[in-house]
């Protein structure tokens, strides 16, 4: 169960709703609700939920008119290896997980890696909609332990949009996260990552800028194409091609990362902040090929070849015309 009411629980229950209404059409009607189930039976274990993958900000981008865009947000091992160690050394059981991006979301992987060989993919939605988002229940329980890494794994489209993607709140900018459900709960609530943003800058050729890299917003001083220009504006007057995209993206999946390891009354653990490098992955997961048994190959057979005769006979009844 999700526990309510106890020193160690949220003071208040928060419903969120975000209403993208670009036409501002009028008239429509919302019944979003909360409905709160009690039970006088309490759970052997209070279930959590930590959010996984890319923190949402401008240091998440995506080049325009890019086929396919690959951004990754990684649970790192070093922010596991802490919450789990301090609170749960024996693990957490993951029984659900809930994939998010927005409109140029083309499908997410969440991908596990534990002593690094990487496991069964613990959720997938390679035909990802935006439109339809819902927790993907696991069919077996999965025991993340310290140590281990998650890495949400976001595939985008932009072949439609002439100027960069940014990471944000609104439906036309984007996010790559994963809510797992679990148990038990533990003092950790986000466990996310931030790409470093020199290298990013120094894509683009920007050689130097007049604030510490750390402070936002910050305005390039060279070379003079960016003088006085915002990350944002820089990013945008590059003249990107989909061969700039593709470098960009490759160097983008290697750059170290600022680790995100927050619990749950917003402090933070002490790894928070700290840089590390994105898994080398010595094991990828090999997925097992669908053999399909030579009976069970005759029945689909079988079964497409009666379908095909019913169709072609009811078309052919269909377009009979009368007797004459």
């Amino acid at each position: 169960g999700l526990s309510i009411g106890t020193a160690a629980d949220p003071l208040f229950v928060l419903m969120e709703v975000h209403y993208d209404n670009p036409s501002y059409t009028e008239g429509l009607i919302d019944n979003s609700g909360l409905r709160l189930i009690y039970t006088p039976v309490l759970r052997k274990y209070d279930a959590g939920v930590i959010e996984a993958g890319l923190w949402v900000s401008l240091f998440h981008n995506i080049p325009p008119g890019m086929p396919e865009f690959v951004s990754e947000g990684h649970c790192t091992l070093e922010c596991l290896e802490e919450a789990l160690g301090a609170e749960r050394p024996a693990g957490i059981q993951v029984f659900a997980v809930l994939l998010h991006a927005h409109l140029a979301g083309r499908a997410i992987r969440m991908r596990h890696f534990h002593n690094g060989e990487e496991q069964k993919l613990l959720a997938y939605d390679d035909e990802f909609d935006f439109n339809f988002q819902e927790f993907q229940y696991l069919k077996e329980e999965r025991t993340i332990l310290p140590g281990d890494n998650l890495i949400t794994e976001c595939h985008y489209s932009t072949v439609d949009r002439i100027r960069m993607t940014w990471g944000g709140l609104s439906t036309r900018n984007e996010m790559c996260l994963s809510y797992l459900l679990y148990y038990p709960r533990i003092n950790l609530t986000r466990c996310a990552s931030i790409p470093d943003i020199m290298e990013q800058l120094q894509f683009i050729g920007v050689k130097e800028i007049y604030r510490p890299v750390r402070t936002w917003p910050f305005i390039i001083k060279s070379p003079k194409q960016y003088k006085n220009l915002s990350f944002m504006d820089a990013m945008n007057k590059f003249k990107w091609s989909r061969s700039e995209g593709l470098s960009y993206n490759q160097l983008v999946l290697k750059l170290p990362v600022n680790v995100r390891c927050s619990k749950t009354d917003n402090a933070e653990w002490s790894i928070q902040g700290m840089t590390a490098l994105p898994p080398e992955i010595e094991r990828p997961y090999k997925t097992e090929p669908v053999i399909c048994s030579s009976s069970s190959c005759l029945s689909c057979s079988l079964f497409l070849t009666l379908l095909f005769i019913v169709h072609i006979t009811a078309s052919t009844i269909g377009n009979t015309g009368p007797f004459v």
